[in-house]
């Protein structure tokens, strides 16, 4: 690693730090300069202000998300179905335990949304490719009927949207969301998998421990 990416790295993990426990409205550059040693001048070299070092930070959370979802979809021996239902519930247990008992990265988070759209933007192009790529493989396996495979990654998209990042929505518990996912994963399976027989599509079962996801680090 440069000596300025040394630098750059110092000042985001100072940041953080000033972030998590005193808030970003309360959090000043010229704090964060003293915290690494540094002039106040010198921050602004590497950004252009305290919004930008906050959109990073959220940024690499988001990115951290995303690889507990990879990780779970590079697990073996999972039909579509499970990969579907596993990536949405390991999505809402990673997002919540971030934001679990944490008031102030939880307004981090609201901020960046706020200032930074293209934030979530980015976000949602991310995730909307891990659904595509598990319903493109359920439909080539003959598992899911899917009549048009973009509409149906954005409605599923959309169908899940509360339980990422599921406290900037509400304050349910997170026994009381999966209990509402489960339900609305039942729904969302039932429309994609059609039995020769009639019959409905068994209803999801909350998975226990998902192979291949990890949890956040403790704030």
């Amino acid at each position: 690693m440069s000596e300025t990416d040394t630098t750059r790295e110092q000042i985001i993990e100072a940041a953080e730090q000033r972030f998590r426990h005193y808030g970003y409205p309360k959090t000043t550059i010229a704090e964060v300069a003293c915290d690494c040693s540094m002039s106040p001048g010198n921050i602004y070299r590497f950004f252009k202000g305290k919004i930008d070092i906050a959109a990073e930070i959220a940024r690499r959370q988001a990115l951290s998300a995303i690889e507990t979802i990879e990780a779970v979809l590079e697990c073996p021996h999972r039909s579509s179905r499970q990969r579907l239902e596993e990536i949405v519930f390991a999505d809402l247990r990673y997002t919540f335990h971030l934001l679990e008992n944490s008031a102030k990265v939880l307004e981090l988070a609201q901020i960046v949304i706020r200032e930074r759209p293209q934030f979530q933007v980015e976000s949602f192009r991310r995730e909307r490719r891990a659904f595509q790529r598990i319903l493109r493989e359920g439909q080539a396996t003959g598992e899911f009927t899917i009549d048009n495979l973009a509409q149906t990654t954005i409605a599923i998209q959309a169908a899940t949207l509360k339980y990422r990042y599921a406290q900037l929505f509400t304050n349910q518990t997170l026994e009381e969301l999966e209990q509402e996912l489960a339900g609305v994963l039942t729904l969302i399976i039932r429309g994609l998998i059609i039995r020769s027989d009639g019959k409905l599509v068994a209803p999801t079962i909350i998975p226990g421990d998902i192979v291949g996801q990890k949890m956040p680090q403790a704030l």
